[in-house]
């Protein structure tokens, strides 16, 4: 993660922030969902996300950053401050792509879900490795293939596994 891009965007994230990849199952609509889960990036949920899909979204949940899956640039018009997944991203958004360091937490093929504290134990291990705040810790794509109610716990997972992970990262800073 390039944390002064970001910043320079006015997109503004906690260590370890939960996002995730690909879309969700369902008509787009999950922003509003993500956000009461608790996810630190919202999205519209659309394999293709549109103009409409993109407003609908930063509207459920204007207080999130968002993720955009575009399925052509005119989408991101006037939208600003965006998380652009996987496509090239045209200046005045982010770029969220292959060089990133994530944290794969939530496999999202598996219809199992995790168990948050094997999200936590994940996350740290790989904060460990390199810069904390450089790292994503995300559900990956495939999740849209599942139902909404196991989404939904797999994302809860996902979210109280980084939570976890930031308290025990901030008790080690403490005790040093």
């Amino acid at each position: 993660m390039r944390r002064d891009e970001l910043s320079a965007l006015g997109i503004q994230l906690p260590v370890l922030p939960t996002i995730v990849l690909g879309p969700l199952p369902g008509a787009p609509g999950w922003s509003a969902r993500l956000a009461r889960i608790g996810l630190d990036v919202t999205a519209s949920g659309a394999a293709r996300d549109t103009a409409g899909s993109l407003a609908a979204a930063r509207a459920a949940a204007p207080h999130l950053a968002l993720k955009a899956r575009p399925g052509d640039r005119a989408a991101l018009d006037g939208l600003g401050a965006l998380i652009v997944e996987g496509a090239s991203a045209p200046p005045g958004t982010y770029r969220l792509g292959p060089d990133e360091d994530v944290v794969a937490a939530v496999d999202g093929a598996d219809p199992r879900v995790e168990d948050l504290m094997d999200v936590a134990r994940h996350a740290l291990a790989r904060a460990r490795e390199g810069v904390a705040s450089a790292l994503w810790v995300a559900a990956t794509p495939g999740l849209e293939g599942l139902p909404e109610e196991v989404v939904e716990a797999k994302l809860a997972a996902l979210v109280e596994g980084a939570r976890q992970a930031r308290l025990y990262l901030a008790k080690e800073q403490f005790e040093l």
